[in-house]
């Protein structure tokens, strides 16, 4: 939890990309960054929803740190 208040990485997401994670695995889809510049407070922190969850128990909706995130390429899938 003390991760979401570091300041954010620099980064290249935008909203609607495919990501993933080296904590969890699984495949998700960027819907927020809670780090824009007019934001009150930076966050180190996105919201994905998972399409293919880690574990079968997991919420699709999901609070996650932009640090451990990366883009999902294709060629991983297969």
């Amino acid at each position: 939890m003390k991760e979401f208040f570091k300041a954010p990485p620099e980064h290249s997401f935008k909203v609607g990309e495919l990501v993933t994670c080296n904590c969890h695995g699984g495949v998700a889809i960027l819907i927020q960054l809670y780090d824009a510049e007019d934001e009150e407070i930076q966050m180190n922190m996105a919201k994905i929803w998972w399409i293919k969850p880690p574990e079968k128990y997991t919420s699709n909706v999901w609070m996650h740190t932009i640090a451990r995130l990366r883009k999902y390429k294709i060629a991983e899938a297969v």
